[in-house]
């Protein structure tokens, strides 16, 4: 049949007749054949077939997912009205987005007279049954934050292609072990609402047809004359963020009065700030803002902090103080550290570490404990020289990196939310770009802007203020032109110099060292 098929255009009209004959009889004689070998009580349309007494599940207008077989393979099978236009659109969603793991997989679409069948990626469980069963949790090697990460990850997927999902929610968040039962996935499922962004547009109108699941669904799909992008997604997520991490529970609360709370943007996250998990609250709080554009993209969420394993972390805390380590007090970066530093450290750090850590510190530096820059020093101090460190200290910080980070982190859970996000200014920077989302590296430019505002503004006082120490001088030791000429110059020359460099380059501008010499001190008289 192949090398039919290689020749087909080879033929005469009378070959691709008899060939065109030859393939319906090999189909029949196939289907036929397959018949045969149906399970008793089994259905089959085309190269599908299923049980329809093993149904896996079930959704609007009539859909229903039974348990099949494609091509010797075991499959879901989901049974839509044929409805072409809305089963054909479905379809074409899913042969375009399959191709990320985190996306449920479309294998083939037979119909009937009535139906049509599409052949999916067969599941074990939904994120639902995972929080709802606990001898499924039990069961499921993925911890939730695992879980989470790759839904977040498919979903991101599915909005780099322009395509709105439209219901999310934790019945279409399918966990599946896959073919060698080896590695359980996430993946992203029920395509049934999805719509593709058209070309140049980034919002969909509210006439697109039905959105969401009450309880799960964002304000703005509510809203007749609001515009649908991708944030209806993000808002959904936040809420299975919540709901999976307390174990079941609800950001806007009882079934009944979930939507109205969503209608009037009443929620708590009470459940994760009582167990001090800071992070998730504040990523969650972001993506159930009201105003669509002010919620994070699902990609700056992928890569958010909160899902960083803890090399990441370590990876991330090194390169920060390696940055950091040689900027003076007076270094807009280093205000940017070193701003509310209480709420990530506390009064005093030195005084949360362990004795035995605290005695051998101060065997080689001095470390303030009241500044972040000091405790990322100590840090990437102790994980340079790791193996050379006394036992008693290697045991009390526990192995690098799994250890090593909690010890720290568990002191200090704000640290690392509050480095990141003083640390955004520097996202356009090779060496940061790998931890910041597009999204953040857009805002970076913003931060390089109000940046070279504040040096320029700094600069031109301590102009002034050396201006005024030159003119007192002059008064007190008499005139002396050439003196005041060549102060004159060099505060001119400076000026300019940072001026150029700002413009090349905001933040090593902010680091300029003309910018950050000590002042002299005024003579006294």
């Amino acid at each position: 049949m192949q090398k039919l098929r290689n020749n087909e255009q080879e033929n005469s009209p009378e070959q691709r007749t008899n060939y065109a004959q030859t393939s319906k009889n090999f189909r029949n004689f196939w289907y036929a054949r397959q018949l045969q070998r149906l399970p008793h009580g089994w259905l089959q349309a085309g190269n599908i077939m299923y049980n329809p007494e093993d149904r896996l599940g079930h959704g609007c207008e009539g859909t229903v997912v039974f348990r099949g077989k494609f091509d010797g393979r075991e499959v879901a099978v989901k049974r839509v009205i044929a409805d072409i236009r809305l089963a054909d659109r479905e379809v074409d969603l899913l042969r375009e987005s399959d191709a990320h793991r985190n996306v449920i997989r479309y294998f083939c679409m037979e119909s009937d007279s009535n139906f049509r069948y599409i052949a999916l990626e067969l599941c074990d469980y939904s994120l639902f049954d995972y929080v709802e069963r606990k001898e499924i949790r039990e069961q499921c090697p993925l911890i939730p934050l695992e879980i989470l990460h790759q839904a977040t990850e498919g979903l991101a997927y599915l909005h780099s292609i322009n395509i709105v999902h439209r219901d999310m929610k934790p019945q279409n968040v399918l966990l599946s072990r896959g073919a060698r039962q080896d590695a359980v996935r996430a993946l992203i499922s029920d395509f049934g609402l999805c719509k593709r962004l058209q070309a140049g547009r980034n919002s969909l109108s509210r006439r697109s047809g039905l959105i969401g699941t009450d309880g799960w669904v964002a304000p703005e799909a509510l809203i007749s004359d609001a515009s649908i992008t991708c944030a209806v997604d993000v808002f959904s997520l936040g809420c299975i963020y919540y709901y999976v991490l307390t174990n079941g529970n609800h950001p806007f609360g009882d079934a009944l009065k979930r939507q109205a709370n969503i209608m009037q943007g009443e929620y708590s996250l009470k459940l994760l700030t009582t167990t001090g998990n800071l992070m998730a609250v504040k990523l969650i709080e972001a993506t159930l803002r009201r105003d669509p554009l002010l919620r994070p993209m699902s990609s700056t969420l992928a890569i958010h902090p909160f899902f960083w394993n803890k090399e990441h972390q370590l990876r991330f805390f090194m390169d920060v103080s390696d940055r950091i380590e040689k900027l003076s007090e007076n270094s807009f970066l280093l205000r940017r550290i070193e701003e509310n530093a209480r709420c990530a450290i506390g009064f005093n750090w030195r005084q949360a570490i362990c004795p035995v850590l605290a005695i051998d510190l101060r065997k080689f530096r001095t470390y303030k404990g009241n500044k972040v820059r000091d405790l990322l020093r100590a840090m990437r101090n102790k994980k340079h020289h790791y193996q050379e460190l006394p036992t008693e200290v290697q045991q009390s910080l526990g192995q690098v990196p799994d250890q090593f980070v909690t010890y720290f982190t568990d002191r200090f859970p704000q640290l690392l939310q509050h480095t990141y996000d003083a640390m955004i200014c520097c996202a356009n920077e090779h060496a940061f770009a790998r931890y910041y989302s597009e999204e953040a590296r857009k805002k970076a430019d913003e931060f390089a802007i109000e940046m070279v505002a504040s040096e320029i503004k700094e600069c031109e006082a301590e102009m002034k203020e050396t201006e005024i120490e030159n003119k007192e001088r002059a008064t007190a030791d008499g005139p002396d032109d050439k003196e005041s000429e060549i102060g004159r110059i060099t505060a001119d020359a400076t000026l300019q110099e940072v001026g150029i460099v700002m413009a090349e380059d905001p933040i090593a501008a902010a680091d300029n060292p003309h910018r950050n010499r000590k002042r002299r001190k005024r003579p006294k008289h």
